[in-house]
């Protein structure tokens, strides 16, 4: 396991050079020169109001380059850590839980005494250890992985806070990650009438500046003069980017939880968490986020669990460990719990999850709760504005879904996780310098020969095929235990609830939309239908307008008085009127007839009867 190569840092996009074009891209002065001058007939884009500036987010890496060396190397001295490792430093809340049927033993420590206490050997009367730590930093990472030499790889994807839901099997532990989302109230800045200290979210002013930004953008769509608008800035403004690095921001303050008690903390909202290059639009996706009218929004991190074969466990949260030690503690100072009396370390996963996956319940309420105030909108007062509102909580849910849903491939998994690798079937020789081939299971044909006069070597497909299997069926001592795998099934009953519920959220807001187009377009065929209706009425006095206001000298009508047109006019607009009704009206006379007749049959039917019975 190697060290990442850090001689060739990747250069940062700069904006000074004058051959360098919005994308980074540096062209020769004859490239642009030929490009002006080629016959081709380029067209000029017409979509202005699309973003033109693009902001690398904060979360990829500044050292990764591709063909690196993968993997975290934690004995690498300390000039060779790579910029991005040495960078990432934070004081780190870290809980040491030892625990038996019999005793618990609980002890709190910080980056500076971690190594320290790990030095010190494990009780034998305490089997079970769970390490939780709250906090990224590559100190504590760095102490850990020499510790119990964790694997490269998933120290990689431990800090790389936007790996995928997996499980990475290991000779000697399961590096398991997931993501952890839960239901926060944003922090409230007016109000209080005291001065706040906290900068982070957004202003008043931040909000008018923002959708000015997009109105000027859809002022400016198709105005010919539009090249001589200032060429706008790659700098962020104030409300995406408060420390002034360049970078939008990754986290916003709120609370830890929907009570404006709850203690403020920075959290990353679901859309800085889905996508963050284009901060105006992470930003406006915010403001008009269905959560917004409540003051709340959705809190997503990455958390990191290793399972290791000598009964341990060690996990990772990025801001949120309270929320799910706090009930797991409280079950292990009972000793009737079966986390207790089990001593098992994948038991403790089991709960780890099944505590993540129950903070996600409050999201899918509170989802519900906006649902079910659009449907009422749209029902009562349907416009394009519930239309919008419908995309956008369509989006978010269908954002939810993406993160839950790999939580039952995670699940499901674990539970059909074996220790004991199936038999394996008899080796298959394959060329080496080092053994010579038996003869037995020999799958050379030396009928075929290199120049050199050496038998070549052929092989089948499935040669290839049972040395896959024999790989894929490696040994590892990482166990999950029958007990755990009963109770990860109640974890996937949670999690299937909670895509189910997300998926009838999502059709529902599919049918409101069809709804609400039905609506508009219906009340729009009845306006065109009154229209055409008050056209077909008024066509008589047209005609007999017409007729009067003809251009001629003489003729019998002329010699009436102003009157005659209304006593002409007026019964031939009732009569045409009565007519035009009737043909419209024609079907629901007939059903109205047909009703009327059918409820008469009946009556003199039920009279027959009880003449009969008298």
């Amino acid at each position: 396991m190697g060290t990442q190569n850090t001689q060739a840092p990747l250069s940062p996009t700069t904006t000074d050079n004058p051959r360098r074009d919005r994308h980074g891209s540096i062209t020769s002065n004859h490239s642009a020169a030929g490009s002006v001058a080629g016959t081709l007939r380029h067209r000029r884009p017409t979509r202005s109001n699309t973003v033109k500036t693009y902001h690398e987010a904060v979360h990829i890496m500044d050292s990764s380059q591709p063909g690196a060396e993968p993997g975290i190397d934690t004995h690498a001295e300390a000039d060779k850590v790579p910029p991005h490792l040495a960078a990432l430093k934070e004081a780190c809340d870290i809980n040491i839980i030892d625990f038996s049927d019999k005793d618990v033993r609980r002890v709190q420590a910080d980056n500076e005494s971690l190594a320290s206490f790990l030095d010190m050997p494990r009780t034998e009367d305490l089997p079970c250890r769970w390490i939780s730590v709250n906090g990224l930093s590559y100190d504590v990472i760095r102490v850990l992985g020499n510790k119990y030499d964790l694997h490269g790889l998933a120290l990689e994807d431990l800090v790389h806070t936007h790996t995928r839901t997996k499980v990475d099997w290991y000779a000697d532990h399961a590096f398991i990650v997931l993501t952890l989302q839960k239901l926060v109230r944003l922090h409230q800045h007016e109000g209080s009438g005291e001065n706040c200290d906290c900068n982070d979210s957004l202003t008043e002013e931040d909000e008018q500046d923002i959708d000015a930004k997009f109105e000027e953008r859809s002022r400016h769509s198709r105005k010919w003069w539009r090249w001589t608008k200032k060429k706008e800035t790659d700098t962020l403004p104030r409300y995406l980017d408060r420390n002034r690095d360049g970078k939008l921001d990754e986290f916003v303050t709120a609370h830890n939880g929907i009570s404006d008690k709850s203690p403020l903390k920075a959290i990353r909202t679901l859309q800085r968490y889905e996508s963050a290059q284009i901060p105006e639009h992470t930003a406006w996706m915010e403001k008009q986020s269905a959560l917004t009218e409540e003051n709340l929004a959705v809190s997503v991190e990455q958390v990191s669990i290793f399972l290791l074969s000598d009964n341990m466990v060690i996990s990772f949260f990025e801001r949120s460990a309270s929320d799910v030690e706090e009930p797991i503690l409280e079950r292990l100072d009972s000793p009737a719990t079966m986390l207790r009396r089990s001593c098992d370390a994948s038991l403790v996963v089991q709960a780890i999850i099944d505590a993540i996956v129950d903070l996600g319940v409050p999201i899918k309420d509170a989802y519900n709760m906006c649902r079910k105030e659009l449907q009422i909108d749209a029902m009562t007062n349907p416009n394009t504005r519930t239309s919008r509102s419908l995309h956008i909580f369509g989006e978010e849910v269908d954002m939810l879904q993406n993160l839950f849903k790999p939580i039952v491939h995670l699940v499901n998994s674990l539970r059909d996780h074996n220790s004991e690798p199936s038999p394996i079937p008899a080796p298959v020789w394959t060329p080496s310098f080092e053994r010579e081939p038996p003869q037995q299971e020999s799958t050379t044909k030396p009928s075929k020969r290199d120049r050199q006069g050496v038998p070549a070597t052929n092989r089948t497909i499935s040669d290839f095929r049972r040395i896959a299997k024999a790989r894929a069926d490696t040994a590892t001592s990482v166990t999950i235990t029958p007990l755990a795998h009963t109770y990860f099934g109640d974890v996937l009953d949670h999690c299937i609830t909670m895509i189910s519920a997300l998926e009838q959220m999502d059709a529902s807001a599919n049918n409101i939309s069809t709804l609400i187009f039905n609506t508009v377009g219906a009340r729009t065929n009845n306006f065109m239908m009154i229209l055409a209706v008050v056209t077909v009425f008024f066509a008589p006095l047209t005609f007999i307008s017409g007729y009067f206001g003809m251009n001629f000298s003489s003729g019998a009508g002329l010699a009436h008085p102003f009157a005659f047109f209304w006593v002409v006019a007026i019964p031939s607009l009732i009569v045409f009127m009565l007519l035009v009704f009737g043909f419209m009206l024609w079907d629901n006379i007939q059903d109205w007839l047909a009703r009327r007749g059918l409820k008469a049959h009946w009556g003199r039917r039920a009279r027959a009867s009880r003449n009969r019975r008298q």
